[in-house]
């Protein structure tokens, strides 16, 4: 059978150790002890006599007592008056012996139940035991030794029961303590575990929950405490105090969730703050200032919509802001004739949104003003490369290219204007004069044979020409002419002078 552990009050405590204290158990054993020691002597006595008849003459035999070792006398909880002499008879041996058994069982359990607190615990049950105890004594004394063994059989029997619920009673006195803990009893806690630790004084869990139970009536007034400040939205102390509550007792459930409570309330707060401030940067365009807000408020909500809509909203702003920057960059570039600049800019803009129709336009106008400036560029750095009749058509094709922009900058008409002059320079001949022996024939390479003469005038368009001279029985000779644009009248020498 479970025998449910009883709930004890103080003044039932008081009573059940009244019941039975350590001085009256001594007591009682003692004289159950000196009645067994009274007996066995007379016993010894009566036998020794019945084998020894002593003579009338001799003087009465001395009375030789042996006592029991030490180690035989066991405690009784039980008390027993001085044996009457005009008790009732003896009911033999053997039902003396079987009680004295019996007694010896009960006294023997009823230690090691006593070692383990049974009087705060063992409830009715127990005080039945020490009632039969008691009754057994009674019968005993008288040698009414079947009632006796009777008495002490149930007794037995009861702290039996008790010893075989042991475990059930532990438990029982576990999971109470605890749950007054949970209650926030910490005096009836201490109780009920005190009593846990007097069954098994080595059990890890009533030590741990003790120490607990210790707490909980500090536990619990912060707790209130701290309630009364989250009622007051003075979470900053309340906060502090469900922390010192947590600290004191990490497994108080209560405070663990008041605490996770706190901080999301503290977290809400100082989210819709960061949030309300993201906002009002937003409507002041103070757009780097607003999107550190909302990362701040995501940290805190890191799924919050309300956040991603925000941060989305500031990333349009910032991105238009920019598109809206580089467009006024690339415009202010094509009015000062920057066309590489402005390139970047359109281009700039096309990185944000591809599709996005004035930066299309604008890249392809200034990506086209760009090379058409590097060509025209190419010739004015290098006037000599109008010379070639190849170089010059396409000069003249660039100018008439040039002349159907549109938008034609200061800069932009200058460099034109440069390149129709370097163009009209190249066309425009220049007078050359070559002097012979009229003994040499003379000819310009890409020009033409002009024979032997003394004086030859030309007109010839700048760039580089090869002139030869040659004469039978006289050596080749090879001049090289240059004509330069809007050079002055030139005038060589042509004659072969040695001969082979």
């Amino acid at each position: 059978a479970i025998i449910t552990p009883l709930k004890v009050s103080i003044e039932e405590k008081q009573t059940a150790r009244s019941a039975i204290t350590r001085s009256d158990l001594v007591t009682r054993a003692y004289v159950i002890a000196g009645l067994l020691f009274i007996i066995t002597g007379g016993l010894w006595l009566f036998n020794y006599l019945s084998k020894n008849p002593v003579p009338a003459t001799a003087p009465p035999p001395e009375k030789k007592i042996i006592a029991e070792p030490a180690s035989t006398i066991i405690p009784s909880t039980t008390t027993a008056p001085p044996v009457e002499e005009d008790s009732k008879p003896e009911q033999g041996t053997q039902g003396k012996e079987d009680a004295e058994q019996k007694l010896s069982d009960f006294l023997q359990l009823n230690k090691e139940l006593d070692s383990k607190g049974v009087a705060e615990w063992g409830g009715e049950l127990y005080k039945r035991a020490v009632r039969l105890s008691k009754s057994a004594d009674d019968f005993f004394i008288k040698k009414e030794f079947t009632s006796a063994t009777k008495d002490y059989t149930e007794a037995l029997a009861a702290l039996n029961q008790l010893n075989s619920s042991i475990d059930d009673t532990l438990q029982g006195f576990l999971d109470d303590g605890l749950l007054a803990i949970k209650e926030g009893d910490g005096k009836r806690a201490q109780q009920l575990l005190g009593v846990a630790l007097m069954i098994d004084p080595e059990n890890e869990i009533a030590r741990h929950n003790l120490e607990r139970a210790k707490n909980t009536e500090t536990v619990m007034q912060l707790m209130e405490s701290a309630a009364g400040h989250e009622r007051s939205n003075n979470l900053s102390l309340a906060l502090a105090d469900y922390q010192e509550a947590v600290r004191l007792d990490p497994e108080t459930e209560k405070a663990q969730l008041a605490l996770t409570r706190v901080k999301n309330r503290i977290a809400d707060e100082q989210f819709q703050q960061l949030m309300s401030s993201g906002l009002k940067a937003l409507d002041e365009n103070n757009l780097s200032r607003a999107r550190t807000l909302f990362l701040k408020a995501q940290s805190f909500k890191p799924d919050s919509r309300q956040v991603s809509d925000a941060l989305l909203q500031v990333d349009t702003a910032i991105r238009l802001a920019r598109i809206e920057e580089l467009r006024i960059n690339a415009s202010a570039a094509e009015h000062s004739e920057d066309w590489g600049q402005a390139l970047a800019s359109y281009e700039g803009v096309l990185e944000l949104d591809k599709s996005i129709r004035f930066a299309l336009q604008g890249k392809e106008r200034s990506m086209n003003r760009k090379q058409l400036e590097e060509r025209m560029n190419y010739y004015l750095n290098k006037p000599s490369a109008l010379e070639s009749d190849k170089s010059l058509e396409k000069a003249i094709a660039l100018r008439e290219e040039a002349k159907q922009v549109s938008m034609q900058g200061p800069r932009f008409t200058r460099q034109l204007q440069e390149l129709e002059k370097m163009i009209t320079l190249a066309q425009t001949p220049v007078q050359v004069t070559i002097a012979s022996d009229n003994m040499t024939d003379v000819a310009i390479y890409k020009v033409g044979q002009f024979g032997r003469f003394t004086i030859r005038e030309l007109t010839l368009r700048p760039g580089t020409y090869t002139v030869v001279g040659a004469r039978d029985g006289f050596k080749d000779v090879r001049q090289k002419l240059s004509v330069k644009a809007g050079q002055g009248p030139v005038r060589i020498t042509v004659t072969c002078s040695e001969k082979i």
